[in-house]
């Protein structure tokens, strides 16, 4: 399960929110496609899921757990838990195809 909690994100140097008060829930087992004009916070909705980065605002919740206290340690589990597909597919140029997956 993932949950937004009045979620938003500002960045440096930006006049608007790349995510601004957010509400919702996606639950276990449901499948979400992001979808939206460039810029519009797709990216930063899932850095923000997978915990690379850290709202300015609002509470998230992935698995049950919420991700404001969730502990450097736990974050490889927690990303472990939540399938992405992301547009650069992510490679790691030194591995093969198999390490990659």
């Amino acid at each position: 399960m993932i949950r937004f909690e009045n979620v938003s994100k500002m960045y440096a140097k930006q006049e608007r929110a790349a995510l601004d008060s957010v509400n919702l829930e996606i639950t276990k087992g449901e499948f979400a496609f992001l979808v939206g004009q460039s810029g519009s916070g797709k990216s930063t909705f899932l850095r923000l899921v997978l915990r690379e980065e850290r709202p300015s605002a609002g509470t998230i919740h992935v698995a049950g757990k919420d991700l404001n206290t969730l502990k450097a340690h736990k974050i490889p589990d927690l990303r472990r838990q939540v399938g992405t597909v992301f547009q650069d597919f992510r490679l790691l140029p030194n591995k093969t195809v198999a390490e990659n997956v």
